[in-house]
């Protein structure tokens, strides 16, 4: 297991939302995917005016957020990115309120960012969100009831 990365690592290699942006795109597509329209492998531009790239051959628009978390906000990027940072640093999880200190938001705006990395957390790991009000707290997976 990897030590996580201090917070300076994670600026240095995460400085701007552009940075994020590339990387976004790496994780998701990478140069070389092939077009949904042309349907031929391309070299992928960047679309300053928006959060986009768009493809060498026939200019179709690719949109990395689209799908993600960060789909429809005009929080930066690199906000999004440290707030996720925090989560996975940190061991019992991370309150809206502290996201609020950390990364200079407002509260509805830090209590959106948790609830989004935690549902989008629960569906990478195949895990129920944690609830409560009555709500279904967790179910546990087959091999820990006993019943296979």
């Amino acid at each position: 297991m990897s030590k996580p990365l201090t917070a300076l690592q994670f600026f240095t290699q995460f400085p701007d939302d552009e940075t994020c942006l590339a990387h976004l795109f790496d994780v998701r597509f990478g140069q070389g995917f092939a077009c949904p329209s042309c349907e031929r492998p391309s070299k992928w531009f960047r679309i300053k005016a928006e959060r986009a790239y768009s493809c060498q051959w026939c200019g179709h628009h690719l949109h990395p957020t689209v799908g993600t978390p960060f789909e429809q906000t005009r929080t930066p990027l690199q906000l999004w990115f440290y707030a996720i940072y925090m989560f996975t640093a940190t061991r019992n999880g991370v309150a809206a309120k502290e996201l609020q200190r950390q990364l200079g938001v407002t509260y509805k705006t830090a209590w959106r960012m948790a609830g989004l990395i935690r549902e989008h957390m629960a569906d990478v790991d195949g895990d129920l969100l944690l609830g409560g009000a009555g709500g279904r707290i967790f179910t546990p997976p087959a091999s820990i009831n006993g019943s296979m």
